[in-house]
Parts: C-alpha cells; sequence; structure tokens
C-alpha cells in the first residue's frame, strides 16, 4: 500500500502531469496558479517549446506582471518573434506609443499580426484614421458634434443637450432656469430684494451650469461613439489575441 501511495505521488510530480496541470489551470483561466505550474515545469524540464512559453507570458500579462512578461521573451530563440511578443506586451500594458515603435521592427513572417496589433493600438486612442492604415475599418469613422456648437446653443438653455439627442436632459435644464428666471422676474416686481437675490443667484448658477452641461454633453456623445465603434471594430477583427489560441 505504501509503495503504492509512493508511486502515485511520484506521477504527480512527473514533468507531464505538471504540464498537464498547468494546461488545465490555464484553460480555465486560473492564470496565477497556472503560472506556477508552468514555472515548476520548467525547472523540471530540459527545454520550453514555444507554446508553453506564450502561455508563461500570456499568464504574466493577465496577472499584470509586465517586467517578468518581457524577461521571459528572452527564452525565445526566434529574436524576430520576440520583439513581435514584447509589441504585443507593450499593446496589453497600453503603452501605445512604445508599443508601435517596438512591432515597426517585427519583419516575415510575424509582419500581419504586428500590423493588425499596430492598428488596434491607434484605435484604442481613438485614432481611427491612422488605424485605417492597418487594418479594415466596419463602416464610415464616427462624426464628432462641436464643442464650440453645444457652448454656443447652450446660450439657450437646454440647447447643447438638444444638439446631443438628450432631449429629456435638455428639457429639464430648460425648466430649471426658466424657472428660476421667473421667479427672480417675480420677486423684483414685488420689491422683495431677498428673494430676488437668492432667485437671481440661483439662476446664474443654473446657467452656468446648463452652459458646462451642454460642453459635457458633447464630449460624451463624442466618447460614446468612439467606444462604441472601437468595440464594433473589435468584433470585426476579433480579440487581440497573437498568441496560438
Amino acid at each position: 500500500m505504501v509503495f503504492l501511495l509512493l508511486v502515485s505521488q511520484a506521477g504527480m510530480f512527473h514533468p507531464e502531469s505538471i504540464l498537464r496541470f498547468a494546461d488545465h489551470l490555464y484553460t480555465i483561466g486560473d492564470y496565477g496558479a497556472a503560472l506556477q505550474e508552468y514555472r515548476r515545469y520548467s525547472f523540471l524540464s530540459d527545454s520550453l517549446g514555444r507554446s508553453i512559453i506564450e502561455r508563461m507570458i500570456d499568464c504574466y500579462v493577465q496577472t499584470e506582471r509586465f517586467t517578468d512578461a518581457y524577461q521571459t521573451t528572452e527564452r525565445f530563440t526566434d529574436r524576430n518573434y520576440a520583439t513581435y511578443a514584447k509589441g504585443y506586451i507593450l499593446y496589453k500594458q497600453t503603452l501605445f506609443d512604445s508599443c508601435r515603435t517596438c512591432l515597426e521592427q517585427v519583419g516575415i513572417p510575424h509582419r500581419e499580426k504586428a500590423l493588425t496589433i499596430t492598428g488596434m493600438s491607434y484605435a484604442q486612442q481613438f485614432d481611427f484614421k491612422n488605424a485605417g492604415r492597418f487594418i479594415a475599418l466596419p463602416g464610415a469613422i464616427p462624426q464628432h458634434k462641436s464643442i464650440a456648437a453645444g457652448a454656443l446653443l447652450s446660450l439657450f438653455p437646454g440647447g447643447g443637450h438638444l444638439y446631443c439627442g438628450r432631449v429629456g436632459d435638455g428639457l429639464f435644464s430648460c425648466a430649471v432656469v426658466g424657472l428660476s428666471a421667473l421667479l427672480a422676474t417675480y420677486y423684483h416686481s414685488k420689491d422683495e430684494d431677498m428673494k430676488f437675490g437668492i432667485s437671481l443667484g440661483a439662476t446664474i448658477l443654473f446657467y452656468a451650469g446648463n452652459i458646462y452641461g451642454g460642453i459635457n454633453a458633447v464630449r460624451n456623445y463624442n466618447y460614446y461613439v468612439d467606444d462604441t465603434y472601437r468595440n464594433s471594430l473589435i468584433g470585426s477583427t476579433g480579440p487581440i489575441d497573437p498568441f496560438y489560441r
């Protein structure tokens, strides 16, 4: 019995068993635990295949251990592929300028994937014009609303919101500013100076808030259309996942 137990325990520490367990953990998304098993395997194994190195890098990226991910690229014997992997890591780290600089050095046969990541790095920054130089864009690039026009239209209460299609917010803003202005006019006609001062102050405050809100509505609108387009672009190209999967 003791002998059988020792044999079964010894099997659990066999490199291939460790690798199968690491792959299982990776598949279910337990990247931290998978990484530990891959590191155990790398300690016991004479050499590592490229797919295992890729999984180790992906585990480091998923757990935001980017320095370790960079260091692991040194295990690739193909230096062109190592440069490509570093560009991918920089992309995942959202260091897009550095990512593009790195990927410019990548040659065939990894050039096409490098160009895709380069295009997506521009898309992540909402620079769709430059993104279109590297990847196919789905439909027309989104058109932005003018912040200056939003501010100008906001001189009429609610105009900036209506410009962005936010009818409810526009009507609410118009009602609040209009009501406070009517109160100020009423109290002024009644010579109730204190109430007039309070209502006038409220009118000025609400009016200024209306202008700021109109400008902010334009900014939110522009971000929304950019973000929606970027998500549609990710959906059409697929997620950036350059390793074997």
